[in-house]
């Protein structure tokens, strides 16, 4: 529940910071302000994306660090299935730890495109 409602909490936070201690937003000025502003965004971006799989290393061990993350998922995701559908007793570690990889899924996504609207 804890990682379903974080990031609703922290865009509160950030509007609320927005709102009434940043007075005033940067605007622009004229277009070369506004392509450096977006040739930033797009390397953080390209910074994002690279992070964890570009390392200069042989072709087959780069193919396994980038398959790690969806097995993981995968069995986060299973192991929570069995347990709820099972009946089993697993705790509530096994639930935040789904609810969390459940988040990065889909929730971040969600949350790019509802900040986009």
């Amino acid at each position: 529940m804890l990682a379903a409602l974080a990031p609703l909490v922290v865009e509160g936070g950030k509007a609320l910071i927005n709102r009434f201690v940043v007075p005033e937003t940067y605007k622009p000025a004229n277009i070369d302000e506004v392509v450096k502003l977006r040739q930033l965004d797009i390397d953080q971006f390209k910074a994002v994306n690279d992070a964890g799989g570009t390392n200069p290393t042989y072709p087959w061990v780069e193919a396994i660090i980038r398959m790690q993350r969806p097995t993981v998922a995968f069995a986060v995701i299973g192991t929570w299935a069995v347990c709820r559908l099972g009946g089993y007793n697993c705790g509530p570690e096994v639930d935040n730890f789904a609810a969390a990889i459940g988040f990065y899924l889909f929730g971040d996504r969600s949350l790019f495109y509802a900040k986009q609207k």
